[in-house]
């Protein structure tokens, strides 16, 4: 590894014994070598500080900090910190990066000064690395920014960003846990940088009990709400609502003018609906009302396609034949193309149980 490494990568860990030695090994193993992996163990209380100190020992690209739990967004701007390389590649403890991963994304960093921020397709495994389907985000930069402004154009851990642009930013910010990605995606677009993806697989993204967007869903999707509503904000050139708010609250996005939030019906309307049970029938036949008093505009945002796929399993579970009928129909008539995606991803995921 030369004096200034070509790349840093930044991986936090906590508790991920499970995934942690291959995730590491795989980042090991990359064709192109000439980086620094610096690894912020968060308090892990599992085996991974001994798994990490042992791999550690046998990798001098390795740096290996160990410090009390203070969260992944803290992990995150400790190890943009302590980068000495010009590009940050991100990884997760619990996924596999594909061995010419850095190789393509340096190349193409390298070739468009521009670029802040290239992630890429991923497959998605379950918690056995066993293949579950391919995930596919926007690739031209113009199409990334198009997708920008309803929701997080890229994976994650996928991604490799220009530490200039990290840093002008801001860097990651703890009020947006949960979705601290997509607020910094918006501020680093607002500075000008193009964010964009390659149409490759470079990343084994593993989908089990403890990922982030199962456990936290509900604030995930609250935080994506004010992180939009605070970029619309700033690009009007109004203070950024979040500023000094320690805790993101539903409340916060009446704060915002009503002229940059009077899109959002739909998706506030899906937050709200959320926790409805699937096994509580009066519940789903409550919230089929609800949807119908919803404005006609608002039932043709995409994002309710979500929700009447949610309702019509609830509605099969509780043999409400009718009624789940009536929101297939509701469903095909206004999303089509997104009820039949989401219809043969539940059907795959069933024949492969």
């Amino acid at each position: 590894m030369s004096e200034k490494p070509a790349i840093s990568v930044v991986l936090p860990v906590y508790n991920a014994e499970a995934y942690v030695r291959e995730a590491v090994e795989s980042i090991l193993a990359q064709t192109f070598t000439d980086f620094e992996l610096i690894i912020i163990n968060d308090g892990s209380t599992d085996a991974s500080g001994s798994i990490l100190r042992e791999l550690a020992a046998h990798d001098p690209r390795i740096v290996l900090v160990e410090r009390a739990n203070a969260g992944l967004v803290s992990a995150l701007n400790e190890g943009i910190g302590r980068a000495r390389a010009d590009f940050i590649a991100r990884m997760d403890a619990d996924d596999v990066a594909i061995p010419e991963r850095f190789a393509l994304q340096l190349a193409r960093m390298s070739a468009e000064p521009g670029l802040g921020v290239l992630g890429s397709f991923i497959r998605i495994v379950d918690k056995t690395g066993r293949f579950i389907r391919l995930g596919t985000y926007p690739v031209a930069p113009a199409e990334t920014a198009r997708f920008l402004e309803h929701g997080s154009p890229l994976a994650h851990p996928t991604v490799m960003m220009r530490k200039e642009a990290v840093i002008k930013a801001g860097g990651y910010r703890k009020v947006f846990s949960h979705c601290e990605d997509y607020d910094l995606w918006l501020r680093i677009s607002e500075l000008g940088y193009a964010i964009a993806n390659l149409p490759q697989p470079l990343l084994n993204y593993r989908v089990h009990g403890a990922n982030v967007s199962t456990v936290h869903r509900e604030a995930q999707e609250l935080g994506t709400i004010v992180a939009r509503l605070a970029h619309r904000c700033r690009k009007a050139g109004l203070p950024d609502p979040v500023e000094g708010v320690e805790k993101i609250q539903a409340e916060l996005i009446q704060t915002v003018p009503a002229s940059l939030r009077q899109d959002l019906e739909a998706a506030m309307f899906v937050l709200r609906h959320a926790r409805v049970s699937l096994a509580d029938r009066s519940a789903i036949e409550s919230a089929w009302q609800d949807y119908q008093n919803l404005h006609p505009e608002a039932q043709r945002e995409s994002v309710t396609c979500g929700f009447l796929m949610r309702l019509l399993n609830g509605a099969v579970r509780n043999q409400a034949y009718a009624l789940a009928m009536r929101v297939l129909i509701e469903a095909y008539r206004l999303h089509p193309l997104d009820s039949s995606k989401l219809l043969c991803i539940k059907f795959k995921a069933r024949l492969s149980l």
